[in-house]
């Protein structure tokens, strides 16, 4: 049996809870007493003799849970051309030029990142660009949101897209005044060019997921909902699982591509199944787009695009049966909708498939709803979603959302507190490599609705903060219910897992403002360190 007691720590409970718990103990990787050193030193059966560890003071958090990022694609960004950062044109074909210059001609150069909306020259870069840059190599650079991607001419010419090459369903290839492709590639258009990017091999997968999960651990990030699907099913769990044999004991809640449902069926598999450390998730579908490349779905025109709508991925007949068909084998869904048409479309199909079978213990999940409206919200409400948000969206998306939607569109919007005061469940997460994997900086963002430089002084849209009772919540138990854990996880209670953070200063004594400045000097999974600061 591994006992440990863990003491002189402020272990949180809420802000408004006065009760000081300076101590937790352990067995065997579940809490069983929480309160002063000597009854939870007591709490253990005679005869064990438990490992004192001195917390210094700190304070302790449940362990943080991302309700949706994609953590092996996390890791392979890691390996690829760097461009969050990149402020121009010019820089990026800067960084693609460095990066030409140490491989082969044959080398495909891979980017994630760029924001054209940063760019002085306020354009989407073109494969003319890159191929200034590039020597001739096949290049591919995908926007932020990944939703949009460019490529290379010569990235276009292995996978034979030309100007006659149509559109694809749920998917736009961009063409200049003469019809050939400018590079730049649109949702499901993506897929013409990415499908050829050669197959990476399985050392540099293990090796990527090892670093992907060292750095959430680093993070305070105990429990994953991750969307992947690069190496199939079952490759995707025997990754995992490999993985975890080998020391990683980050908990992963897998959400798999929509393209598995024939295979999962085939096994007795359903949402929820497997152990503490790899559970079965959900289906993750897709509605539409994203909204800083003007493909998600919306009911009126862009207001900086009036002849723009926005793209549905797939038509509304179809996604109603997508969503009822996981409903009837027993498979959450988790639909990615950001336009109000995308959401008013997924709640369409979750109600059509929970009308045709009732069934109460499958929480289907809504991935971001941003732009919304008030009736919108008393549907998510009436059809029971969990409403899984980034507020870290918040300090990005502020430079350009009002100009997508207008001032009306943008009181209904990005409206955690309203979807709160309906009783629309929330959970938080990053959408990692869209954002970075950091709660600190959700918290930060949910409650202040700035920036990462403090800007505007009052906040986005203010009316929409969450307290920090409400904003700790969106990345403990706001994660554990929309995964149906909350037994398990989310809250440092006697019987749930040992799972907790440890912060380098008292979350509930600082400013908001001081909150993405806070730092993890230890994160616990199970009772055991999975993370400590050097």
């Amino acid at each position: 049996m591994k006992a440990r007691v863990f003491t002189n720590g402020n272990f949180w409970v809420s802000s408004r809870d006065l009760r000081r718990r300076d101590t937790l103990s352990a067995l065997d990787g579940r809490i069983i007493c929480l309160g002063d050193y000597d009854e939870c030193i007591h709490a253990f059966p005679a005869g064990i003799d438990p490992e004192v560890i001195d917390l210094e003071g700190k304070t302790v958090l449940p362990g943080f849970i991302d309700s949706h990022l994609h953590l092996l694609n996390f890791g392979l960004t890691l390996r690829d051309v760097a461009l969050a950062d990149v402020r121009s044109i010019a820089e990026l074909k800067a960084k693609v030029e460095s990066r030409a210059a140490e491989v082969s001609q044959a080398y495909w150069i891979i980017g994630r990142g760029w924001d054209q909306e940063m760019f002085a020259e306020k354009r989407y870069p073109t494969r003319k660009d890159l191929d200034e840059a590039s020597g001739g190599r096949p290049v591919y650079l995908t926007r932020a949101c990944g939703h949009i991607a460019v490529a290379s001419s010569r990235a276009l010419e292995i996978a034979g897209v030309t100007r006659s090459t149509q559109d694809p369903p749920g998917g736009t290839i961009d063409r200049d005044a003469y019809g050939d492709p400018t590079g730049i590639l649109r949702e499901t258009a993506q897929g013409l060019v990415h499908s050829h990017i050669p197959d990476i091999g399985a050392d540099i997968m293990e090796d990527a997921l090892k670093k992907a999960m060292e750095h959430v651990l680093s993070k305070g990030i105990t429990s994953v909902h991750t969307n992947d699907g690069q190496v199939g099913f079952p490759g995707t769990m025997d990754l995992y699982r490999k993985v975890h044999s080998q020391g990683f004991p980050l908990r992963v809640y897998w959400d798999m591509p929509s393209g598995f449902m024939p295979a999962v069926f085939e096994t007795p598999l359903r949402t929820g199944d497997g152990d503490d450390y790899f559970r079965i998730g959900a289906i993750k579908l897709f509605a539409d787009g994203s909204l800083g490349g003007r493909t998600a779905a919306l009911e009126a025109p862009y207001s900086d695009d009036p002849n723009n709508y926005g793209i549905l991925i797939v038509p509304e007949d179809e996604l109603r049966e997508q969503v009822y068909l996981a409903h009837t084998h027993g498979m959450q869904v988790a639909i990615h909708a950001i336009g109000d048409r995308a959401t008013k479309a997924s709640l369409s199909a979750i109600s059509f498939a929970q009308s045709r079978l009732p069934v109460n213990d499958l929480r289907h999940r809504m991935v971001h709803v941003q732009i919304l409206s008030p009736l919108l919200i008393t549907e998510m409400r009436r059809v029971r979603v969990v409403a899984d948000i980034q507020p870290k969206f918040i300090s990005t998306d502020m430079r350009w959302a009002l100009d997508r939607v207008g001032t009306a569109r943008m009181r209904s919007s990005y409206s955690w507190r309203t979807m709160l005061r309906a009783g629309v469940p929330l959970a938080g997460g990053s959408d990692c490599p869209v954002e970075p994997p950091d709660p600190l900086f959700g918290i930060y963002c949910a409650m202040t609705r700035k920036d990462m430089e403090g800007n505007p002084p009052s906040g986005f849209f203010p009316n929409e903060r969450l307290t920090l009772d409400e904003a700790v919540r969106l990345f403990t138990m706001g994660g554990a219910y929309g995964a149906g854990e909350e037994h398990r996880k989310g809250s440092l209670t006697p019987g749930k897992l040992c799972d907790f953070v440890v912060l380098s200063n008292d979350i509930a004594s600082v400013s908001p403002e001081e909150i993405k400045d806070l730092e993890v000097v230890l994160t616990v999974v199970g009772g055991e360190v999975a993370y400590k600061k050097a």
